[in-house]
């Protein structure tokens, strides 16, 4: 395996990176503060940002994936200011509940509430302590007990009505359903810091749309755009070969779906045998134009089940004072797109709106993650492992959970360690 002792800190060796994200681009950033000097990034599309992507209608700019970030997410914040991208502080308005058939749901009792606060303060702040382990970057060697899938975790420590309010960000933001994902994942997320920084309203968007930030720090770095890899070969030396011509490198960094790697790199048998246990969702985005619909953030609890799959679980109203939303899908992928855009026409006709027209929907191969099985079986251990193996070098949303901050925080992390 490389590390710092044998590689000697050779600043002119030369670095490729699989992806132009926030991963990527992060890991770019980092490597280019520590001196080096030839670092290449492969972008199979022709823009910098991943699954941070931003449309502009009329003026406006709208997320079609991440939009949000929060005080503790340090290393894209730092980025933001570093290279002088405006954040402005969310202003989310009041959210509304509305069961599946869009009627509106009641405020919860005070008594509820009082629980949930509880729950928050003298359990799950316990339980944080218990596992600090977890606000570090990854999932190393982790206890078998925050393997188990959250729902039997927070019956077992009595946080099951504040597991329910962590639906409405697990859920309604794609990430899973709640009750299956193993609890490791929903600390992580879910941890003190970010929920303070919620509680103190420390949330920031990008005015101009959150791909923005990685499109300046593209500007900074030597980016092949459309770079169709049609093999990498991994032997004393990186070879990579695309539809232009052939390369070679010192060290490699893979950021992109680490199942996807097959497609042009030969696996050991270890690479396989874990890639191969690597899940995703359907989450998608449909942004759409509505008339007469209500002008707020919405929330639908009653499609945080498996069983409701294809309908709308969140929308976001983003531009105050006009008529486009986006709304979130969660899907198993046997829904067409005709099915999907039907159940969100219901929907918003049910609630007193109409759908004009659906200007952009995006299926997104979202939250790569493990189930409790194979995270109890050392998947993160043994990846960790891997490390180095073959100069190759693994970073993206699998490695730190799936959300901006956590990714960037990753990639700057496995700089820091390895090179």
């Amino acid at each position: 395996m490389d590390s710092k002792q044998n590689n000697k800190i050779d600043l002119n060796q030369r670095i490729a990176i699989l992806g132009a994200g926030a991963a990527g681009l992060s890991a770019a950033e980092a490597l280019k503060l520590k001196g080096y000097k030839h670092v290449t990034i492969f972008e199979r599309t022709d823009h910098a940002g991943g699954k941070c992507l931003s449309v502009e209608i009329d003026s406006k700019t709208y997320e079609l994936g991440a939009g949000i970030l929060t005080k503790n997410n340090t290393v894209p914040l730092r980025l933001a200011k570093k290279y002088k991208v405006p954040i402005e502080q969310a202003d989310f308005g009041h959210s509304i509940f509305v069961n599946k058939n869009g009627i509106q749901i009641p405020k919860q009792p005070l008594v509820l509430k009082f629980k949930v606060l509880w729950q928050l303060v003298f359990r799950y702040r316990r339980i944080l302590k218990k596992y600090k382990e977890l606000e570090s970057p990854g999932f190393h060697y982790l206890d078998p007990s925050v393997t188990l899938p959250f729902g039997q975790f927070a019956k077992k420590n009595n946080i099951t009505d504040l597991a329910n309010v962590f639906s409405l960000f697990l859920t309604g933001f794609g990430y899973c359903y709640s009750d299956h994902v193993p609890t490791a994942y929903v600390l992580k997320y879910a941890n003190w810091k970010t929920i303070v920084a919620y509680f103190k309203n420390q949330v920031y968007i990008f005015p101009k749309g959150i791909q923005g930030l990685w499109t300046r720090v593209a500007r900074e770095h030597d980016i092949r755009f459309k770079a169709v890899i049609t093999r990498i070969n991994r032997t004393e030396t990186i070879t990579i070969d695309t539809e232009t011509g052939t390369e070679e490198f010192d060290r490699l960094i893979v950021t992109t779906p680490l199942d996807e790697t097959s497609l042009f790199m030969n696996l050991s048998h270890q690479e396989q045998a874990l890639f191969k246990k690597i899940m995703y969702l359907d989450y998608q985005t449909i942004l759409c134009t509505v008339k007469n619909f209500v002008e707020t953030t919405g929330y639908v609890p009653d499609n945080f089940i498996k069983e409701r799959a294809g309908h709308p679980v969140f929308w976001y109203y983003r531009q105050v004072g006009q008529p486009i939303y986006s709304f979130y899908v969660l899907t198993d992928k046997s829904f067409s797109e005709r099915k999907v855009t039907n159940n969100l026409r219901n929907f918003v006709r049910q609630m007193g709106g109409k759908i004009e027209s659906v200007h952009q929907f995006i299926h997104w191969k979202y939250f790569p993650h493990v189930g409790s099985e194979e995270m109890n079986g050392g998947f993160y251990a043994k990846l960790d492992k891997m490390q180095g193996r073959q100069h190759t070098y693994y970073a993206g949303e699998i490695l730190n959970f799936s959300c901006v901050g956590f990714t960037c925080e990753y990639a700057e992390y496995i700089v820091k360690r390895y090179f």
